[in-house]
């Protein structure tokens, strides 16, 4: 086993043993100290693992525009007795934004991109995972995504209907029941991954995503030169990466490297516009020059990327010299993950 798996597993091993960590500071990993995203997805194919394929995923509808100021304040008051702090939290809560240049009121929910929603989400969905705690579920949330994992679809049946009577009429928090399904954990997305076969997969939205935008980055249009391109292309393809390497199914970085550079390749036809551009590039290549003349390459078309002499003349060394980087690379070296599970 790499040295990281083992580090994880002995990790989360050595968190669930321990009664000095309540359930609520292994199950919560949205905007915490120490914890992170990577964790929560950890922790969830931990308790798969353990029995647990049926889940109730709960989406909270506009969770940030939705918040009453009322239950905010009261739970603030809980712990902290300076009214003062409290009736600046308030002011800036009710505070009003700008729209078309006129100042709305807002009567409840709180800011986006304000310093103080993450510290006000947690305040608000600690309640949740106090209940939760209490009716000893295993269950992950980070931020206001969570799943509450079961052995059952009868009993993740019955804990959907009773953790969304709870939010809705304890919390004044209204569930979208429509995005909140009850499933078995393969078929539900968390955070951008799926738990498939007890391993770690990138799901079916965010790799449509991905597509998407390396599509926009690789149009056949582009203006910009192939060193250019692949700049630009490099940058998101770096962020996605350090965000997705958890993932287990090795072989869809290897077929998505594949992809990019077959749209590459398209694109850089395109920019060539003539075939006999193409045959001296297959000359310089290392062609003999009588064998590139009979070859003619449509270069407008996708289906050109698949022909060898295209693979040949634009292969993984002149791709790797114009300084594209591979998703593979990133999974080649085990490198010890930093998990911590402390509050």
């Amino acid at each position: 086993m790499p040295y990281s798996q083992m580090f994880k597993h002995k990790m989360i091993q050595k968190m669930i043993g321990s009664d000095a960590i309540s359930a609520t500071a292994m199950s919560n990993y949205g905007f915490r100290r120490g914890h992170s995203q990577r964790q929560a997805i950890y922790y969830v194919q931990t308790i798969v693992k353990e029995g647990y394929e049926w889940c109730a995923s709960i989406d909270l509808a506009r969770f940030f525009d939705e918040i009453p100021h009322d239950l905010i304040l009261k739970l603030i008051r809980r712990k902290i007795a300076d009214e003062r702090l409290v009736t600046l939290i308030a002011r800036a809560l009710k505070a009003g934004i700008m729209v078309e240049g006129k100042l709305e009121k807002i009567t409840k929910g709180c800011p986006q991109g304000s310093p103080l929603s993450p510290m006000l989400s947690n305040i608000v969905l600690n309640e949740l995972d106090q209940e939760l705690e209490k009716r000893g579920h295993r269950y992950c949330r980070c931020a206001d995504d969570f799943l509450v994992l079961l052995k059952s679809e009868r009993a993740a049946k019955r804990v959907m209907q009773g953790i969304t009577g709870h939010l809705e009429n304890n919390l004044n928090l209204p569930v979208n029941k429509e995005k909140s399904p009850v499933a078995l954990v393969k078929d539900v997305p968390f955070l951008g991954f799926q738990i498939l076969r007890e391993k770690i997969r990138v799901s079916n939205k965010a790799r449509i995503k991905f597509k998407d935008k390396i599509r926009e980055l690789t149009r056949r249009n582009n203006p910009l030169s192939m060193y250019q391109v692949i700049q630009e292309l490099n940058v998101y393809l770096k962020g996605w990466v350090g965000c997705f390497r958890i993932q287990e199914f090795r072989i869809l970085f290897r077929d998505l490297d594949g992809w990019i550079r077959s749209r590459l390749r398209s694109m850089q036809l395109k920019k060539w516009k003539n075939p006999r551009k193409f045959q001296r590039m297959m000359i310089r290549a290392g062609y003999k020059p009588h064998e590139a003349c009979r070859v003619w390459v449509k270069m407008n078309r996708w289906q050109s990327v698949m022909r060898k002499e295209v693979r040949f003349v634009m292969n993984l060394q002149w791709l790797r010299r114009q300084g594209l980087i591979f998703l593979h690379d990133f999974i080649q070296k085990e490198q010890p993950l930093e998990l911590t599970f402390s509050r």
